[in-house]
């Protein structure tokens, strides 16, 4: 028995076919880099790079000279963001919900691991829950998806 949803023309004519047409992505739809953090360098010979765009979260990896592994999860795919800190550094840590491998970064600066934090949050609950947190300006983006993933403090 012949399966034509399974056969490579198939595929072929149905993309290719009429009435399909090719959509080009415009500079417009293009994700804004909202922050960036690097790991402190004495205490990191080779210091990773984290970098928050609107629609993912990018770790460049360095593993030696000339060395690197890039991971990116995209915002609809965020599971959970853990964050901590001591007096000085923080760690922050990024998991999926595919499963897939996840971010952990540590020696960041302390004020950047709460940023990147609800940055992450913000993000996930504007891909989830549709919600549009755009503006002209990348600082008042920034602010808005900060204050969207921020956790209210307990007095």
């Amino acid at each position: 028995m012949r399966y034509p949803a399974l056969s490579d023309i198939w595929r072929l004519d149905f993309v290719s076919g009429p009435g399909k047409t090719v959509v080009e992505h415009t500079h417009k739809e293009q994700s804004r880099m909202l922050a960036w953090a690097r790991q402190i360098f004495p205490l990191t010979l080779f210091p990773d790079e984290l970098i928050v765009e609107e629609r993912r979260i990018v770790w460049f990896r360095k593993k030696g000279f000339w060395s690197n592994e890039v991971i990116s999860i995209m915002a609809s795919d965020i599971a959970c963001v853990n964050a901590s800190s001591g007096p000085f550094f923080g760690h922050i840590e990024i998991q999926s919900l595919t499963g897939g491998p996840q971010i952990m970064v540590n020696n960041l600066h302390r004020k950047d691991v709460f940023k990147i934090r609800s940055l992450v949050e913000g993000i996930a609950l504007s891909a989830r829950e549709g919600m549009k947190i755009e503006s002209s300006s990348v600082e008042t983006e920034r602010q808005n998806l900060i204050r969207a993933g921020s956790i209210p403090q307990m007095t």
